[in-house]
C-alpha cells in the first residue's frame, strides 16, 4: 500500500503540468483576454473625455500596448511564460520601461526588493552592446538586469530599454500571480472565498453521504413496498431537475414572495449562526440534490444486485443471520462504486457549485470562477484551477484507498 501510494504521488506533477499547461494555452488564444479588456477600456474613456470621438491613433500606443504584454507575460515565448508562471523559470520581477538619454544613461524608479513597499533609485548605464545598472552613485547593484525593448515603428530616436529583477516567483513558490481586475494577489482573493465553499462542501457531502446510505439501504429492503415505489417517483423528480433550475424557483417562491429566507449574499463575519443557517439553506438543497438521489438510487439498486448474488445464498444456506449477510457481506460490495468516486468530491470543497453560488450570489469559490471567466481574469481562472487539480489528483488516491477498504480483494503489493 505504501509504494502504491508513493508511485501515484510521483505521478501527481506530471499530470498536474499536463492539465494547467493545456489551461494555460487557453488564456494565451481566446480572445478578449486583459490586454483587449485595458485597450477597451482606455478607448471607453478616450470617448468620454473627447465627447463621444475615439482618438485617431487607436486605443493604446504601441508603447502602451507592449506594457501591457510585458505586465502580463505575453512578451514571452508559450512555454517560456508558462515555465515563469508555474515557477520553474526566472520571470522579470519589478519591471519598468526607460529610455536612454543623449549619454547613453537612465535613470528609474523601482521597487525595493528588500524593502517591501518601498521604493529605490537606479541608474542604467551603457557598457559597450550591454547595459550595467547601478546605485545613483554608480555603485553597481547585484541581482537587476536591463535589455533593449524596441518598439516597431517607434517615432522617438532614443533607445527604449526594459529594467528588471529575475526572481523565481510562480505556483511552486506558492505565488498565484495578481489579479487583473483588482490588483490585489490572487492566493488573498481565494482566501477571503474559501470559507464559504468549506461550509458548503462539507455540509453537501455530509448530507449526501450521511442520509443517501442509510436511505439506499432502506429502500433496497423495503423493496415493492409504498415507501420503496413513492421514494424512487420523488427521487427520480428531484433528479430531473437541474440544481440551478430549483435554485430559481426557490428563490423565487420562498425569497421573494414568501419572504421566508434571504434574497441573496453571505455576509459570514456579521451573521449568528441562526442566520448563517437561514442563509444556507436553500442553496446547500440545491447544491446537494443531485448527488443525494443519484447517491440513494446507486445505493439501493446495488444493494439488491447483490443481495441476489450467489455467495448471499451460499451465506444463507450457512446459517448466517440476515443483518449480518446484509451490513456485512453485501452492503460492504454495495458500496464499492459509491467509495469509487468518493475522493473525486474533494474538489467540490475549493470549486463549489457555480450556477448556484451564482444564483444565490454567494460569495464562495464558484462565483470568483464565474467572475473570472466572464471579465477573463485568467491569473484568477489559473489559481482555481491549480487549487482544483490538486484537490482532484489526491482525491483519485482518496478514491482507491476507499475501494481498497471496501473491497478486500483489492490489495495494492507486488505479490497481488
Amino acid at each position: 500500500m505504501r509504494d502504491y501510494v508513493l508511485r501515484r504521488l510521483l505521478l501527481l506533477p506530471l499530470t498536474f503540468i499536463g492539465i494547467t499547461f493545456v489551461a494555460f494555452c487557453f488564456t494565451r488564444f481566446v480572445p478578449g483576454g486583459p490586454i483587449e479588456q485595458a485597450m477597451a477600456e482606455r478607448q471607453q474613456a478616450d470617448q468620454k473625455r473627447g465627447g463621444g470621438k475615439a482618438r485617431p491613433t487607436g486605443p493604446a500606443s504601441p508603447e502602451e500596448l507592449d506594457n501591457l504584454k510585458r505586465r502580463y507575460g505575453f512578451d514571452r515565448p508559450l512555454l517560456e511564460a508558462y515555465a515563469i508562471w508555474l515557477g520553474a523559470w526566472p520571470g522579470p520581477a519589478s519591471q519598468t520601461t526607460a529610455r536612454l538619454d543623449a549619454k547613453g544613461v537612465a535613470e528609474v524608479e523601482v521597487a525595493d526588493e528588500s524593502k517591501p513597499g518601498a521604493s529605490v533609485k537606479l541608474k542604467v548605464v551603457t557598457d559597450g552592446k550591454r547595459f550595467r545598472v547601478t546605485q545613483p552613485d554608480g555603485t553597481p547593484r547585484a541581482g537587476w538586469q536591463a535589455e533593449p525593448a524596441p518598439l516597431p515603428d517607434d517615432p522617438e530616436k532614443a533607445v527604449r530599454i526594459v529594467v528588471f529583477r529575475p526572481a523565481f516567483s510562480g505556483v511552486l513558490q506558492l505565488n498565484l500571480g495578481d489579479s487583473t481586475e483588482s490588483d490585489k494577489p490572487v492566493w488573498d482573493e481565494i482566501k477571503t472565498r474559501l470559507p464559504l465553499s468549506l461550509w458548503f462542501g462539507f455540509w453537501t457531502m455530509a448530507i449526501a453521504y450521511g442520509v443517501s446510505i442509510p436511505l439506499g439501504v432502506l429502500k433496497a429492503l423495503r423493496r415493492g413496498t409504498w415507501f420503496d415505489t413513492l421514494s424512487s417517483q420523488a427521487l427520480f423528480i428531484l433528479y430531473s431537475v437541474p440544481g440551478y433550475i430549483l435554485a430559481v424557483a426557490l428563490l423565487q417562491i420562498l425569497c421573494f414572495q414568501l419572504g421566508w429566507f434571504p434574497t441573496k449574499g453571505f455576509a459570514w463575519d456579521s451573521l449568528s449562526w441562526a442566520e448563517r443557517l437561514r442563509h444556507t439553506a436553500l442553496p446547500l438543497a440545491c447544491m446537494t440534490i443531485g448527488a443525494f438521489t443519484a447517491l440513494t438510487l446507486f445505493t439501493r439498486n446495488g444493494l439488491l444486485e447483490n443481495l441476489g448474488a450467489d455467495y448471499v445464498r451460499t451465506a444463507r444456506a450457512k446459517g448466517l443471520g440476515f443483518r449480518r449477510i446484509v451490513y456485512v457481506h453485501a452492503l460492504r460490495n454495495s458500496l464499492i462504486p459509491i467509495a469509487a468516486t468518493c475522493g473525486h468530491n474533494l474538489g467540490f470543497f475549493l470549486t463549489g457549485a457555480c450556477l448556484s453560488e451564482v444564483t444565490f450570489n454567494l460569495p464562495g469559490m464558484g462565483l470568483l470562477g464565474f467572475d473570472a471567466l466572464v471579465h477573463r481574469n485568467f491569473p484568477v481562472f489559473l489559481g482555481l484551477l491549480t487549487l482544483s487539480s490538486l484537490a482532484m489528483l489526491l482525491g483519485n488516491i482518496v478514491s482507491d484507498l476507499c475501494v481498497a477498504a471496501a473491497d478486500p480483494r483489492i490489495r495494492f503489493d507486488k505479490q497481488s
